[in-house]
């Protein structure tokens, strides 16, 4: 089996490299800028500039560069430990860095030499695009949408909202419009944010391509797109649009609200699959082109209805290894390009470029003495406990624990009225909790897993740590209710720990499959009292012989099927529902047929990811952290479910919990949602 899906590989690399060489005969790519320099910082994500100071991040660190030579560059100071970096916005003496599933950094980088952190913000989801305007900082975060934050005080950031885009990739913000690249459904979407308590979509527009790098100049907005376009079928090498997604696209948008599709050029056909990000800068009449594995591509945009490729530059190969462009910056008669696996590169473009003017931005001011009503509905009470509300298992039938994220731990008493009882500190956002045999495990993000004893009702003692070097831990499940738990770790990893001895927890076993691990993707229970099971985005769901000795083992069994990483797993029995395509199937370990061949029982209205299951009595709650959508079910009959009620909360619900019959709703920023007595 192995050696045929290693041959498929090859067939299929084999196809793409004969498709991008026939689109790099079709398609002109002009001169062949010289890189001239190389600034020593090693792996580059992402780069921007001001004036003759380089701001780079790369390998968990942002590198401050002096260019007033360009051929010798100068590193002036170093910040480490900011964790999966991916975009860069500097501003005012202060830089905001995008950082994945570690959230967004803010550093203070007055003094070049000295560059500080003043916050470590929890964003909604991985952060990955950046833009500011005025004092309201917009990050795009992959499947949710974008969060508007608050940078009033950038060492004080606070939560303002979030609007549903689909999988933002990156943002660019003018005049109180908020235009995104959104990648899997290859659009262009457009926000009205002049009110940024409540804002709304005005226009989706398509791309041919999967959107990414967004930037506005004059009366046009530009951008960048990669992978395939919309010919179908594109799923094999071969297809109408396999790779054929590359390219430059403009809109004017002389309505800022609805631009109007100009024209479009197309860059070589290209599929490589991880660091798939594009980026472009507007420039002098130019755009400048981060894309990828192909390189930076420069367009000349002085007529926009008539695009051409006018040169390129190539990221030098790190030896045999294929480097790729994570993104680029432009300095007067220079670009910077980060090399993703070699350096910060200096590429000298004569005549071409410029440094990138600030467009003039009227940025609505952002009232934070008169913020948005918290919303509720009838019969349900909120709490909010000054952070991101990640989680909740209870002690006792009145008695919460809550993962609070940058708030830490809260024990809430729920009934007859909301009290808190005790705040456990964390060293990193809490994120997740279980509680076992009165203990209380919780993922605290880059502190690791903790574990706590409830030496008395309202008094909390920590008696163990465990911590992966350079990983988040984002989610923890005590499954057996014995000496072993799971967690999920940094962008992927699956661990099961020893915690017999819970002041010196142990791993046991380590797992990592192809595809992300976004958020509560280990299943709840073990299925015949044995089995756990966890699902990668990409490559399905995996389980496990959680109790095997002296440690658990895979169990060889592999349900191949793309579940969405908003929906999750439970324990039915001998069985594992698992939610999907707007039900749940359930499977033994040994389904290996696709969903389309099985039999999905339909969960609500919608035929979107119903979210992660939870199941009490006769009844099954789902909730979609990404959508907001929260379905109760009457669960009496599992071949028949029949919807109880279904309706959409403000923030992002996780798992549902249920105490003495009633629901209780992890909410993210708008707290937990508490059903009354």
């Amino acid at each position: 089996m192995k050696s045929i899906k290693f041959l498929t590989t090859l067939i299929l690399l084999a196809a793409t490299a004969l498709i991008s060489k026939a689109a790099d005969e079709a398609i002109k790519l002009g001169t062949e800028f010289p890189i001239v320099a190389n600034a020593g910082t090693g792996p580059a994500k992402n780069v921007t500039a001001l004036g003759n100071l380089v701001y780079s991040i790369g390998e968990g660190s942002l590198q401050i560069v002096d260019i007033s030579n360009a051929k010798k560059p100068q590193i002036l100071g170093k910040l480490s430990g900011l964790g999966a970096v991916r975009q860069i916005e500097v501003r005012d003496g202060v830089a905001y860095i995008t950082s994945r599933q570690d959230g967004l950094f803010i550093v203070e980088v007055k003094d070049p030499a000295k560059p500080k952190l003043l916050n470590h913000y929890d964003t909604v989801e991985f952060a990955t695009g950046i833009a500011l305007s005025g004092n309201i900082l917009f990050v795009a975060c992959r499947n949710y949408g974008v969060e508007l934050i608050d940078v009033s005080d950038p060492a004080k950031p606070s939560h303002i909202s979030l609007v549903r885009t689909g999988e933002a990739q990156s943002v660019v913000a003018r005049d109180g419009y908020l235009y995104v690249g959104v990648w899997a459904t290859s659009e262009l979407v457009v926000v009205d944010f002049k009110n940024p308590w409540q804002p709304e979509i005005t226009a989706k527009l398509p791309l041919d391509g999967y959107g990414d790098g967004v930037d506005i100049a004059g009366e046009y907005v530009y951008v960048a797109t990669g992978h395939h376009s919309r010919e179908t079928p594109r799923k094999k090498p071969g297809d109408p649009g396999f790779g054929k997604g590359h390219g430059l696209e403009v809109f004017k948008i002389t309505d800022p609200a609805k631009p109007i599709f100009v024209s479009r050029i197309k860059f070589p056909a290209l599929y490589e699959i991880g660091n798939d990000m594009w980026e472009v800068t507007i420039s002098n009449g130019h755009a400048f082109v981060a894309d990828t594995w192909n390189g930076m591509i420069i367009v000349n945009i002085a007529d926009p209805e008539h695009l051409q490729i006018v040169g390129h530059c190539k990221a030098p190969n790190k030896g045999e290894k294929k480097n790729f462009i994570g993104g680029l910056a432009v300095n007067k008669d220079h670009v910077l390009l980060a090399g993703g696996y070699t350096d910060l590169h200096v590429v000298a473009v004569p005549d071409l470029a410029i440094e990138a003017e600030q467009e003039q931005d009227k940025s609505p001011l952002l009232d934070v003495s008169n913020p948005k009503a918290v919303a509720t509905r009838d019969g349900w009470r909120i709490y909010q406990p000054g952070g991101q509300v990640y989680g909740v298992d209870f002690l006792s039938d009145d008695q919460a624990v809550v993962a609070c994220g940058s708030a830490g731990v809260h024990i809430v008493k729920l009934w007859p009225k909301i009290e808190l009882v005790a705040v456990l500190i964390t060293e990193g956002f809490a994120t997740d909790v279980s509680v076992s045999n009165d203990r209380i495990f919780v993922a605290e993000s880059a502190g690791g897993l903790s574990i706590w004893e409830n030496e008395k009702r309202s008094e909390f003692k920590r008696v163990g740590r465990f911590k992966i070097r350079g990983k988040a831990v984002r989610q923890v499940e005590t499954p057996d209710s014995g000496n072993r738990v799971m967690i999920q770790a940094g962008a992927n990893q699956f661990y099961i720990l020893d915690v017999s001895d819970p002041a010196k927890p142990r791993q046991i076993f380590e797992d990592k499959r192809h595809g992300l691990l976004y958020g509560d993707q280990m299943m709840r229970g073990l299925v015949e009292d044995r089995y756990a099971a966890v699902f990668w985005h990409v490559t399905g769901t995996y389980w496990y012989d959680f109790k095997a000795n002296p440690a658990p083992v895979f169990s060889g069994d592999n349900f191949g099927e793309r579940t969405g990483s908003s929906n999750g797993s439970i324990a039915f029995g001998n069985k594992t529902l698992i939610t999907l395509r707007g039900g749940y199937v359930m499977i033994d370990r040994s389904e290996r047929r696709p969903a389309k061949e099985l039999k999905i029982y339909p969960i609500g209205k919608s035929r979107s990811n119903p979210g992660v299951p939870n199941i009490s009595g006769n009844r099954l709650y789902t909730a979609n952290r990404s959508s907001g959508l929260i379905t109760i079910t009457d669960f009496s009959d599992p071949k028949n479910p029949k919807m109880i009620e279904q309706f959409e909360t403000p923030g992002n619900p996780t798992r549902i919990g249920i105490s003495k019959g009633r629901v209780v709703i992890p909410d993210g920023y708008h707290g937990l949602m508490v059903q009354g007595e």
